[in-house]
């Protein structure tokens, strides 16, 4: 029995010799370091969004128009015994009238601003107007596309009266009717107008333009007439007096609409028939003009 007590005592002793520390686990770990400082998301320049343009009402040609041979569409209106163009004549109307006949004044290829071949022809006299409308009627009669009796001119101030909607003015000439009845516009009779009234001065904002527009941008009258009021003015076949050569223009442009007086539609402008720049009656870049068709029965 003595025996195994040595025996143990002797291991015990053993036992009390330097321990060696446990060997540390091997890793291949990289020492931690701070964290790297993180830049923020690079995010890309927005890009500038296209100017908002309004959403334009596309013209309508009505089912009873006569369309030309330059693609302009006319309607009757009643109470006249015309047919109006339903849009002022364009620049690719203009275009084909100076393509075809020398010696065509080209202001109205420098109106000073940009313009695309559906925007209203300006920085045209009445002359040249009047040109237009002769050459027009040739053409047309010799494609067979108008019969003899009838042919285009320029409305007369009195069709124009109708044709925008006027009732019965007072005065016996323009100048005696000038801006004779108040509160009536081409859209109606509220003021200040509407959105999308015409094309009108851009300080309005009415619209996105800022000089012409092309024809039919805005909704039509009762007629199916667009532009009646704004884009440009139009020549008329009258005087303004009878005895003045000015000639007399309707329905406001695009420069005008912090004066209600001139946006109504029995104001009346006028200029010299004549007009070049330099000259007594000088061109202008919101002066233009619209066609009707006289019939066999018409003026």
């Amino acid at each position: 029995m003595w025996q195994i007590l040595l025996l143990i005592a002797a291991v015990a002793l053993a036992g009390c010799g330097k321990k060696t520390p446990p060997a540390e686990p091997v890793t291949n770990a990289e020492p931690k370091v701070a964290a790297e400082k993180q830049e923020p998301p690079k995010v890309e320049p927005k890009k500038p969004e296209p100017p908002k343009t309004e959403p334009k009402p596309k013209a309508k040609i009505p089912a009873n128009a006569i369309v030309n041979t330059l693609g302009m569409p006319f309607v009757p209106v009643p109470g006249t015994e015309v047919s109006f163009c339903i849009w002022e004549t364009r620049v690719k109307d203009y275009a084909a009238y100076a393509a075809a006949n020398a010696g065509v004044d080209e202001s109205w290829k420098n109106p000073g601003f940009k313009q695309e071949d559906t925007h209203p022809v300006v920085k045209v006299n009445w002359n040249d107007a009047q040109a237009f409308c002769e050459w027009l009627t040739k053409k047309e009669l010799a494609e067979g596309k108008i019969k003899a009796g009838q042919k285009y001119r320029l409305p007369t101030d009195a069709e124009w009266s109708v044709a925008v909607g006027l009732g019965q003015e007072k005065g016996n000439t323009p100048e005696e009717k000038q801006s004779g009845i108040k509160g009536v516009y081409p859209w109606g009779k509220e003021w200040p107008p509407p959105k999308g009234a015409g094309n009108y001065n851009k300080f309005m904002k009415l619209h996105n333009f800022e000089y012409t527009s092309p024809v039919g941008s805005f909704a039509s009258n009762k007629d199916g007439l667009h532009d009646m009021g704004g884009n440009v003015w139009e020549w008329c076949e009258d005087k303004y007096r009878p005895t003045s050569a000015y000639r007399v223009l309707r329905g406001a442009s695009w420069g005008h609409g912090l004066n209600p007086d001139f946006l109504l539609s029995s104001i009346r402008n006028f200029d010299a028939p004549v007009g070049r720049d330099g000259v007594a009656g000088s061109l202008f870049d919101d002066f233009g003009f619209r066609c009707v068709l006289v019939g066999d029965s018409g003026g």
